[in-house]
């Protein structure tokens, strides 16, 4: 590359940042302080998993990152879509100073997780022998599972306190907890817990990591509303009017979508591929790092300008970032597809063999990261539905591609599946975003 050449992206974006507002500025600092934070969080989350399969090896990784897919869905389906609902409300009551209505909101839907969460979580623990020796033939997996269940609890809390802050505008305690905390607690506990272990003390460190995380979150909020009123009495229907279509999506874009490739890998391929699979996995979301540093901050601002009325400043902000963050993860992007096996031999010389597969996943990533915050816009705005919708289609689309394809091409094609049902759910939301804020735009503001 030229000289000229590299730096004609920095000059596009410092003639992106000189058109900056208010408005912009807000969302820069507080993504700037998600960076770090996220930055730190990719980088020990990274370490963690890298230190992971050189313990393990690909088997043994297979069997830890199986059990990780039981906490993930089961974590999803524990949280009933409340990760969005309980950003949206905390953050639309913070705005508006009715903190009794903010508190309402929190202790509501964490109850109801909790519930959710226990249940699943003792279900697991009890079934974890049946569940690994009749459906994925491997005796070997009942121990991770056990672990991998419990924590569907801890990984749940720990969510929802994450978007709880981030709802009062606290980044980076929000970021700590969800972003830092956990995959350095892990990077603590991994060694000695492998050790002990094997694949099922990886489960339990994870167990252990994200339950500290956890109870960090609920020190940091707990501090944040000290003095504020009581809770106000939150009406039930309203939370679920907002959960439930977003339940659907965030099952399928947080847990099927991600998730039930290494899942179904377990099922219809070897353990190695699914342990190899999983890394990759792994690697891949860094495409949308910045992407989840930017929403991070850019969610509660996205509803309160809603809130407002202000549409035509909600429209040219999202198409800002979303300008940003395409200039930002390009090189990335670049790496990841060109020197895919030489990344993955990070987590070993077995692993090297997942080059192309990660190159795959790193083009669905890209889409997402090209789509901005069109999901956020509609969830932000009252149009949980439609994601819920785009949702169920990816979701079909995914088991079909999967059943096509891991019997005949195995990771590759696990990948493919994955990367074609991101571009769905994404590239169809970038499309009903567009129309939905110009339908605000021409009724005058919020319904």
């Amino acid at each position: 590359m030229t000289s000229a050449a590299a730096k004609t992206p920095m000059r596009q974006l410092a003639r992106f940042a000189s058109r900056f507002d208010a408005h912009d500025h807000e969302i820069f600092r507080g993504a700037s302080v998600a960076f770090v934070l996220r930055g730190v969080g990719a980088g020990l989350a990274f370490a963690f998993n890298v230190v992971v399969a050189r313990l393990l090896g690909p088997e043994g990784a297979g069997l830890y990152f199986l059990a990780l897919s039981v906490t993930m869905i089961g974590s999803v389906v524990a949280r009933i879509g409340l990760d969005n609902s309980v950003l949206r409300f905390v953050s639309a009551g913070a705005a508006l100073q009715d903190w009794g209505r903010v508190r309402g909101a929190f202790r509501l839907a964490m109850g109801g997780a909790l519930i959710a969460s226990g249940g699943l979580a003792l279900g697991c623990i009890l079934f974890a022998a049946p569940i690994a020796g009749r459906v994925f033939d491997a005796p070997q997996l009942a121990g991770p599972l056990r672990y991998a269940g419990a924590a569907i609890v801890s990984f749940s809390m720990m969510s929802l306190l994450s978007e709880s802050l981030k709802g009062l505008k606290q980044i980076g305690p929000s970021m700590l907890v969800a972003g830092a905390l956990y995959p350095l607690f892990g990077l603590v506990l991994i060694w000695p817990a492998v050790r002990l272990m094997g694949p099922q003390g990886a489960s339990a460190a994870y167990l252990g990591a994200t339950g500290l995380a956890a109870l960090v979150g609920w020190g940091l909020w707990r501090r944040q509303l000290a003095g504020h009123e009581a809770p106000a009495r939150f009406a039930l229907a309203e939370l679920w009017a907002s959960c439930r279509p977003l339940w659907l999506m965030s099952i399928v874009t947080r847990a099927i979508l991600p998730w039930a490739p290494v899942f179904l890998l377990g099922l219809w391929a070897d353990g190695s591929e699914a342990g190899i699979f999983g890394a990759a996995t792994r690697v891949a979301l860094l495409v949308s790092f910045f992407l989840v540093s930017v929403n991070t901050i850019l969610a509660p601002k996205l509803s309160e300008l809603f809130v407002r009325g202000e549409i035509t400043t909600l429209r040219r902000l999202a198409s800002r970032m979303t300008l940003g963050l395409c200039l930002l993860t390009s090189p990335l992007f670049a790496l990841l597809i060109f020197q895919g096996g030489a990344v993955m031999r990070l987590f070993g010389p077995e692993f090297a063999k997942g080059g192309a597969v990660l190159g795959v996943l790193a083009i669905g990533q890209a889409v997402t990261v090209s789509s901005g915050a069109a999901g956020q816009i509609l969830m932000m705005t009252g149009n949980e539905r439609i994601m819920g919708t785009l949702s169920l289609l990816a979701c079909a689309v995914l088991l079909g591609l999967s059943w096509l394809l891991i019997p005949a091409y195995g990771m590759l094609g696990a990948a493919i599946a994955n990367a074609v049902c991101m571009a769905i759910v994404n590239l169809g939301a970038l499309l009903f975003s567009a129309r939905v804020i110009a339908g605000l735009q021409t009724s005058g503001g919020a319904a």
